[in-house]
């Protein structure tokens, strides 16, 4: 699902002056990957119709990578899947999947939000117009100027990661497979480790 209507990475960056730097900072953390789930994931990649849309892709490949992760950090951070985000156009709009810190009020949406995930089929230009574009309405909303947010994208098959940092999106050049998901967690668990931190670093809302 789209947020805002940016059709580049380019073009946000010159929108809001984002200084663009490509830098391995990836520091992988072993992460083990059931046995179950990567029999079911090779499943979906041989069965299930991830070709035909963006959001099947999401579904059947995004999905259940984000939610199998994302259990080992749920005592920290909340899942959302596109729920709508954002003060205003054009940093508005739903993001296909974002974290926030786990509001002591239960499931609500709350800040400060840490990381965000969009999927798209090839496009990866566009992807990461639409996921900077969302780290910036997250920035807007955070209270804490100086959150560092994260980020990525992937077409199901390849992921690459990156964060914001006040005026410069940080983006690590290299891909991670699902063809090679012990590498692709260890690189996630240490993104949702940066996501964790930042979210429990922030303060408290008064």
């Amino acid at each position: 699902m789209a947020f805002g209507t940016f059709r580049s990475l380019g073009e946000v960056a010159l929108a809001y002056q984002i200084a663009l730097r490509q830098v391995r900072f990836i520091q992988p953390i072993a992460h083990p990957v059931d046995e179950h789930f990567q029999k079911r994931l090779e499943f979906y990649r041989e069965n299930a119709p991830v070709s035909v849309s963006e959001e099947a892709i999401s579904e059947f490949l995004i999905a259940p990578i984000l939610q199998e992760i994302w259990i080992s950090f749920s005592d920290a951070l909340m899942i959302w899947s596109h729920v709508n985000l954002g003060k205003e156009p054009p940093l508005k709009g739903f993001p296909d999947y974002f974290f926030s810190r786990r509001s002591p009020l239960g499931r609500v949406l709350d800040q400060p939000y840490v990381l965000f995930i969009e999927a798209k089929r090839d496009d990866f230009d566009l992807a990461w117009a639409q996921c900077l574009a969302a780290m910036l309405a997250a920035q807007q909303m955070n209270t804490w100027q100086d959150q560092i947010i994260h980020g990525g994208v992937s077409n199901g098959e390849l992921w690459y990661f990156g964060k914001l940092s006040g005026k410069v999106l940080t983006q690590d050049p290299r891909a991670f497979t699902v063809t090679h998901l012990s590498e692709l967690f260890a690189a996630l668990h240490y993104i949702f480790e940066q996501a964790k931190q930042q979210a429990l670093a922030a303060p408290e809302k008064v």
